[in-house]
């Protein structure tokens, strides 16, 4: 039997401040009225205080942005030991420290749409890259009066942001240094999912939506009360009931990972997303393409100007440092798709397969794919020691 582990139950902002750290709530709305929250961790508790630290005053460090995955949220960046989790990582080492969440998660609201009505379930990869990071950014610079920030998505996080880069590279290159995709997901056509296998079926997709329609079910996986305790009582009873609840999710080889971190884990995840969001993946597997989604010839005439939604192509990325951080046990983002991404994109200065699955890069026994090689290349590309009044370094191989 599990021991019972506090952090299940402990809110971001606790065990941030549990951790020594010093924890902000920001509150953003996009330009298409989502209601987002973001966090940050400026910094540890102990030496704030000592520099007299004012949250109304720009911070003279460096902005790392992190954004989470399919049905997650900012939490996933705390989950692993405080020695190991990403965020609380990159806040020793000197950076200021925001993390996103994308709508739909357990920490979005909406302003003039119910969230429970099918049209604030409408979106995808797509609206978050158009507008959710956008809204961030914008807020972020605001604030800290930095235009530059280190990005690190993981999974859909990288997503939403090859997307967006294949759209509007220009606006992102002034705002964004490094673009680190840990988990990266574009191409999905050798992953081994069994939900997305299931729903790669287009009759299949199509009849979930029907049975969903009918029964008013437009999030997938919310986050609540019930879930979390119902979950923490039985991984603690019996253990491999996490193990099988993350395997159903992601297939994953959990011999890479942290047992006690997984209760954690799962306690904070999943944190909700529409049925949308996963019926894209599931298209984009079907058909063997990065491509935006596909709402039916008609709909995709007047949207895109063609009756087959267009490949997202990443050839277009040419002018924003791109780093990949493969996970070679990894069943979504499979290596062979993403060695497949590495010739495709123009601006990758670094490649690495690691001995990790997908859900590895928040609860890996040995992070030192992050403590490492991640920060190696945030000293090279946007170092902690000095303000963010420069133009990140740009090399292409």
């Amino acid at each position: 039997m599990r021991a019972n582990n506090p952090d299940v139950y402990k809110s971001f902002k606790q065990i941030t401040e549990d951790n020594g750290f010093v924890f902000e709530e920001h509150v953003i709305t996009t330009d298409d009225q989502y209601i987002l929250k973001l966090f940050r961790i400026p910094g540890q508790k102990e030496s704030m205080i000592k520099d007299h630290y004012d949250p109304n005053l720009g911070l003279e460090k460096p902005v790392v942005f992190l954004q989470h995955g399919l049905f997650d949220s900012a939490d996933a960046w705390i989950m692993n030991h405080a020695s190991q989790a990403p965020a609380f990582v990159l806040a020793r080492a000197g950076y200021d420290v925001w993390l996103g969440n994308n709508r739909g998660n357990k920490y979005s609201l909406t302003s003039h749409i119910p969230k429970t009505s099918k049209q604030f379930w409408d979106y995808g990869f797509e609206e978050m890259g158009d507008h959710d990071l956008p809204a961030a950014l914008n807020y972020i610079e605001k604030v800290t009066y930095q235009r530059k920030v280190a990005y690190i998505g993981h999974s859909q996080g990288t997503s939403q942001l090859f997307y967006a880069l294949s759209r509007n590279e220009s606006y992102f290159e002034d705002r964004i240094s490094l673009f680190i995709a840990l988990g990266p997901v574009m191409r999905v056509t050798h992953e081994k999912s069994s939900i997305m296998h299931f729903l790669s079926s287009n009759f299949t997709r199509k009849a979930v939506e029907d049975v969903c329609d009918l029964f008013g079910i437009y999030e997938l996986f919310p986050s609540n009360y019930l879930t979390t305790h119902t979950m923490d009582f039985l991984c603690d009873t019996i253990p491999k009931i996490c193990d099988f609840s993350l395997y159903l999710i992601t297939d994953e080889d959990l011999t890479e990972d942290d047992e006690s971190r997984i209760q954690v884990y799962l306690g904070h995840f999943p944190s909700g997303s529409s049925l949308r969001t996963l019926n894209h993946y599931a298209q984009m597997r079907a058909e063997g393409q990065f491509e935006r989604f596909d709402f039916g010839k008609q709909e995709n005439l007047k949207r895109y100007g063609q009756e087959e939604p267009p490949i997202i192509d990443l050839t277009q990325i040419q002018k924003v440092p791109i780093a990949l951080f493969v996970g070679a046990k990894d069943e979504l983002a499979d290596n062979i798709d993403n060695r497949w991404a590495k010739n495709q994109l123009q601006s990758l200065i670094h490649y690495s397969e690691y001995s990790l699955g997908h859900m590895s890069f928040f609860v890996a026994k040995d992070a030192s794919y992050f403590t490492q090689d991640v920060m190696r290349l945030l000293n090279q590309y946007h170092p902690a020691n000095q303000t963010q009044n420069f133009k990140g370094t740009q090399f292409f191989n």
